[in-house]
């Protein structure tokens, strides 16, 4: 299941060539919703999805990081958005 959402997460960049789209999808995933549609912040996601990442990087952030997301059946929208953003980035 959670390789089949960053495959459906790549094939929407790939049709929309923006970025910025997909990661707009992502946040709304997230809980954001239309009457916040011009408060979303990509940039801030962004920000969010990379301290996750550094933080699940420490023994401590590892463990709780892998307890939470054992529970769930799709990644994190945050880190579905970190995958996005280094995917558009790579060659």
């Amino acid at each position: 299941v959670r390789s089949a959402e960053l495959t459906c997460d790549r094939a929407a960049l790939l049709v929309a060539q923006d970025r910025s789209v997909v990661m707009s999808m992502l946040m709304k995933l997230a809980g954001g919703c239309k009457s916040l549609d011009g408060q979303l912040n990509v940039d801030a996601f962004l920000e969010q999805a990379r301290a996750y990442e550094e933080a699940s990087n420490t023994p401590v952030g590892w463990y709780i990081s892998n307890a939470e997301s054992r529970q769930l059946s799709h990644p994190l929208p945050v880190m579905r958005a970190r995958e996005i953003d280094q995917w558009s980035r790579s060659p």
